[in-house]
């Protein structure tokens, strides 16, 4: 079982250290981030928790962070996905959630994969036939995640996933703080350190619009940089890179997105208005107005009404829901100018110019091939 262990390193000197959290199985993104930013053996590397799980890689992704942490200068924390990962195949308790589990994580991993080649599917086991086939045909994978450290101190800086109590000791934390607390950024903390923390995507963050980017508050002494991937539709796998040079410490950020690119064929100039933004946790709706492709809704938490893609929109035991993070804001941009492409939606494409988000005619934009 993961236990509250708590690392410390202390470098005198120049250095170069990466932090990349939240790769939830998706290894190709992973190798391709860190090809990206140049990183070297040399470099101090830390993975900031939750690598496993709600991707197609995980087992793989696993592999990988293994023979990375062979190096000395690489640091692999717990999230909360360990954490559950550990707990779900070891506890007798928890066997009878699997299903759930299931039901609630709809993305792959490699609880789920082990399931499926074991054939488990097929109802004749126990729950706890299940939980123990499954963990026997994970047992190298879960016992190097079970025995994951939760916090590293380096230098003035304190690597956690999700946060630490609003206390002086950090190490007194709740297990759960230190691996599943929400709001981190919003709480704030006691200590002298800088807490990098990674857990909750940093587009929740954002009031108006969809931003993945890393959150650097000096102010606050927190730096939050998950990226959403595995989880939002619209995300990127982050890395920060912090320098040290002759006492200085520098801040780069770096991240892969790997979406299909399209030319914009004819200019656009939409009227600048309010730009409304459904985001976790407030994705109950009520459909005020039905129309053809986007339809007025009303989002009670937030009293925001705003129209939303017909697509976007979905019906669960009698509730009314947005898919996931959404804008309305409709994007101005140059012929001849690069967008990315989200999705396309009927008459309309979802992109990202100049890093926001928004909507744009299909007609006005050509897919790159």
């Amino acid at each position: 079982m993961i236990q509250p262990k708590h690392l410390k390193k202390k470098v005198k000197g120049d250095y170069r250290l990466i932090v990349i959290s939240d790769i939830h199985g998706h290894l190709d993104r992973f190798r391709s981030l860190l090809r990206k930013i140049n990183y070297m053996s040399n470099d101090y590397l830390v993975i900031l928790g939750d690598f496993v799980e709600k991707g197609d890689q995980v087992i793989d992704t696993i592999h990988f962070v293994q023979e990375l942490d062979k190096n000395e200068k690489t640091f692999v924390l717990a999230g909360n996905c360990e954490w559950a990962m550990d707990a779900l195949l070891t506890i007798p308790e928890l066997a009878n959630q699997i299903p759930k589990y299931f039901k609630r994580v709809s993305s792959n991993g490699c609880i789920r994969e082990a399931y499926h080649k074991l054939h488990l599917d097929d109802g004749h086991e126990t729950a706890l036939g299940v939980q123990k086939k499954i963990a026997e045909y994970l047992k190298s994978e879960l016992n190097y995640v079970s025995h994951l450290p939760v916090t590293l101190k380096f230098n003035h800086f304190l690597f956690v996933h999700a946060g630490v109590d609003m206390i002086k000791n950090y190490e007194k934390s709740s297990l759960s703080s230190l691996l599943e607390m929400q709001q981190f950024y919003n709480q704030g903390h006691l200590l002298d350190e800088i807490v990098v923390v990674g857990h909750l995507p940093t587009s929740n963050y954002f009031k108006d619009y969809i931003n993945n980017n890393i959150i650097i508050d000096e102010l606050r002494k927190i730096i939050c940089i998950d990226g959403g991937t595995g989880i939002k539709n619209v995300s990127q796998l982050n890395a920060l890179i912090i320098e040290s040079k002759n006492g200085n410490i520098t801040y780069q950020k770096e991240y892969v997105q790997p979406l299909p690119y399209a030319t914009v064929l004819t200019s656009v100039h939409k009227d600048k208005k309010d730009t409304h933004k459904i985001s976790f946790p407030h994705f109950e709706i009520e459909v005020l107005e039905k129309g053809r492709q986007f339809s007025l809704c009303y989002q009670k938490d937030t009293q925001m009404t705003l129209y939303i893609k017909n697509e976007f929109i979905y019906t669960r035991q009698g509730q009314t829901y947005c898919l996931d993070d959404y804008t309305d804001f409709m994007l101005s941009v140059e012929k001849g100018e690069k967008i990315k492409i989200i999705g396309i939606y009927d008459d309309y494409t979802y992109g990202i110019y100049n890093e926001r988000v928004g909507w744009i005619k299909n007609k006005c934009v050509c897919i790159d091939k």
